[in-house]
């Protein structure tokens, strides 16, 4: 399957603890066009205290990365993984960190130990400030793993859901893939992401998980969920 998305990995080079170098880069750039990914939204960490890259060094980077990219099958368009504060709408409203694509999409991360009630709190500020969040790799965190009305709930506030494609494929754990497989019989993802950092221990691995896909949920579920779905937020870019 050609033309499928990345919306979530730690590709853009030297601003995280993603991809060390524009070697690095370019080779798991080179390793997703491989898998049929066609864009990507690159996705560098933004959390306080620990990951909090100066974002004239970000542009730098995605500047030279479109340069280095510019006759590859690639698009690609900037973004952040947003881990969630108390301060996140204002650094939002203040173009502080990117949206996902430039558009109203909001790649937000929780600690592993966050709250039900903090989880929807910050996904509600981010709702009433007219951003839409996308919850990263929602198999990771304690809330969600033990209860699924906290995931219908936060749908139902307007909330999106994202995996990553190694907790689908069983590289992750069988707990994290059991998880995957009743969120998917449930009808409750809508994205996967390869949250890919390196070319060893975190490789991307969204070919393999689009043939897993197609195979045990279909061709039509596995479009939606990795290319009609994702088209959708670089459409709606402001």
């Amino acid at each position: 399957m050609r033309d499928l998305y990345d919306i979530h990995c730690h590709i853009l080079p030297g601003v995280d603890d993603g991809a060390k170098n524009m070697d690095i880069a370019l080779a798991l750039i080179e390793k997703e066009i491989e898998a049929g990914v066609e864009t990507i939204i690159l996705t560098p960490h933004f959390r306080k205290e620990m990951f909090e890259p100066d974002m004239e060094d970000i542009w730098n980077a995605y500047d030279e990365l479109l340069y280095e990219t510019r006759y590859k099958n690639i698009r690609l368009y900037l973004g952040c993984e947003f881990h969630a504060n108390m301060e996140m709408v204002e650094t939002l409203d203040n173009d502080l960190r990117p949206t996902l694509a430039d558009s109203r999409y909001v790649l937000t991360e929780f600690a592993h130990n966050s709250t039900r009630a903090f989880m929807k709190e910050r996904a509600d500020a981010l709702l009433m400030s007219g951003y839409r969040p996308i919850i990263a790799h929602i198999e990771r965190y304690r809330a969600t793993r033990k209860d699924f009305d906290l995931i219908e709930d936060l749908i139902e506030m307007g909330c999106e859901v994202q995996v990553n494609a190694d907790a689908i494929i069983g590289r992750d754990g069988l707990g994290a893939q059991r998880f995957c497989k009743k969120l998917m019989q449930e009808d409750m993802l809508h994205y996967v992401g390869s949250d890919t950092h390196n070319l060893r221990g975190r490789a991307p691995h969204l070919g393999e998980c689009c043939e897993y896909l197609k195979k045990h949920m279909g061709r039509l579920y596995t479009s939606r969920i990795m290319r009609d779905n994702p088209s959708k937020i670089v459409e709606k870019a402001r």
